[in-house]
């Protein structure tokens, strides 16, 4: 394995690529909706393209996740051709099974588009299809790029694994501005064809050193079947979790024409919080956890789940207040050009504000879940993700019907919330020193300075004019300003171990 990196550090490493590809992710948003508006083709192309990624997620990183934690093991305790031919066995299996998921994507897509998007009839319904037949691809190119990069993380090598956003932020940016004229939305989805192919590209050549493909493995049928044993309530619990945002989209596409794509240019917002913080903080953590557990330093795993938590609220908490009191700056800094109505700003800013309520209990779940997932415990979150797919399809129908975007986005914070709450009971069976109590008291004061920063910060939004821009960053530098001084004053303590922390890393 490589040199060993600390946590920090390479928190810090991903964290800067990540932000770099969550920014080109929001200016592609922007240039769509710019470029495109928020119209029925719209709606059609984030349907085909984000359930699609998300049913990559759900099949292919399950796969990966519990892969990692096998590897781990083979490579600690009988080297790298062992691992190896682990990972090859493993492709042999699943990249046939990808290349049938397409197929059948490709066959009936008429059908899915009728369960995806149930509102939809005539021109719209067939182009969800003809979307859906073009981008089915993606699931082989998934299955390839997942895989590999297992035996990447595995030597705690981060970057490489995230390259995938970057090539389709990217060439769907370029499409937007140079083919969407003459192609129309369909340009757009070629673009995430050529991006996963690139990716699957992009991660053979960085796991040239530590991986070599193979014709012929030793008999790994024993190993593959615990994989699948192990994933299986992982594809279960992550499909019901996904189950969420298909969800979303369709009581969303009942909403008019532009409901589906309001709720993805708000939920892009939310995502650039979610991903650039927990997303770099978890790839990282699991990897650790896995090597840990494998050492026998279950304590450990503890102790660093709960600073972990107690980091993510004090980051998290300014962000949420600049959300709720300058979230239509936000949407108007970002959107608020070309074909994106005012309209469409307000609603926008509606949905910022309903995902702002659960940034933290988003960021909290997906720490969480990494502890059970290293203690191959897949089970668990697989029934913690069937009561959040069952508390958020009720308040989303509820919600929805008196908030409209708002109340969908709404509903997912609240779900979060409740499964997040049931989550926290259980990680003590694996690691008994696990305890949030001293945390409280930081919590408390953390809570005081957020809200005093909410209400003067509302204060001074009254009296600002002129340019949004400006407006934006002065709201954005107060917010920050004030509530790192309350929460130094108010003496936080786990402020210090952020700053010995930083200094430490470097």
């Amino acid at each position: 394995m490589s040199k060993k990196k600390g946590i920090i550090g390479s928190t810090l490493q991903l964290t800067v690529a990540v932000l770099f590809i969550k920014v080109l992710g929001l200016a592609k948003k922007s240039i769509i909706a710019a470029v495109c508006g928020a119209t029925a083709e719209t709606d059609a192309f984030f349907i085909a393209s984000e359930v699609i990624v998300a049913l990559c997620t759900v099949f292919f990183s399950s796969i990966s996740i519990s892969l990692l934690s096998m590897h781990t093991n083979r490579l600690l305790k009988e080297g790298r051709d062992a691992s190896n031919n682990l990972i090859n066995a493993v492709l042999k299996i699943f990249i046939p099974i990808a290349f049938v998921i397409t197929i059948i994507f490709v066959s009936f897509s008429d059908e899915i588009s009728r369960i995806l998007a149930p509102s939809y009839e005539g021109a719209q319904l067939q182009d969800l299809s003809s979307y859906i037949r073009i981008i089915a691809i993606v699931f082989v190119f998934s299955c390839y790029y997942q895989i590999i990069n297992v035996v990447l993380e595995t030597d705690k090598r981060f970057l490489p694994g995230k390259g995938q956003a970057f090539f389709q932020n990217l060439f769907v940016i370029v499409s937007a501005l140079l083919f969407y004229p003459k192609m129309g939305i369909s340009a757009l989805l070629w673009a995430f064809v050529l991006a996963g192919f690139i990716q699957c590209i992009q991660i053979t050549w960085n796991a040239r050193n530590c991986f070599k493909f193979k014709l012929k493995t030793s008999d790994e049928i024993a190993n593959i079947k615990m994989l699948i044993s192990l994933a299986g309530p992982l594809i279960v619990g992550n499909a019901i979790y996904e189950i969420n945002d298909i969800v979303d989209k369709q009581i969303s596409s009942g909403l008019g024409h532009g409901g589906v794509s309001v709720l993805s240019y708000g939920a892009s917002i939310n995502e650039i919080v979610t991903s650039l913080i927990v997303t770099s903080l978890s790839t990282v953590l699991f990897s650790h956890y896995a090597t840990w557990i494998a050492e026998g330093k279950i304590e450990k795993v503890g102790d660093n789940l709960q600073q972990s938590l107690e980091y993510l609220f004090v980051i998290i908490m300014p962000i949420m207040v600049m959300c709720f009191v300058g979230g239509d700056l936000i949407v108007g800094v970002l959107y608020g050009r070309g074909s994106f109505s005012t309209e469409a700003i307000s609603r926008t800013n509606g949905v910022v504000i309903g995902y702002a309520a659960g940034f933290f209990f988003q960021a909290a779940r997906a720490t969480i879940v990494k502890v059970y997932y290293a203690f191959q415990d897949t089970k668990t979150p697989m029934i913690n993700g069937a009561i959040s797919v069952g508390v958020n399809v009720v308040l989303s129908i509820t919600l929805s019907k008196f908030l409209g975007v708002t109340g969908i986005a709404l509903a997912t914070s609240i779900s979060m919330l409740v499964v997040t709450a049931l989550l926290l009971p259980g990680v003590k069976k694996y690691t008994p020193s696990f305890s949030m109590k001293s945390s409280i008291t930081d919590g408390l004061k953390i809570l005081l300075a957020s809200g005093i920063v909410w209400l003067t910060a509302a204060l001074i939004k009254t009296t600002l004019q002129g340019d949004i821009y400006l407006q934006f960053v002065i709201m954005g530098t107060y917010i920050v300003l004030a509530y790192a001084a309350l929460i130094m004053l108010l003496r936080v303590k786990c402020i210090n171990r952020i700053i010995k922390r930083f200094k430490g890393a470097r």
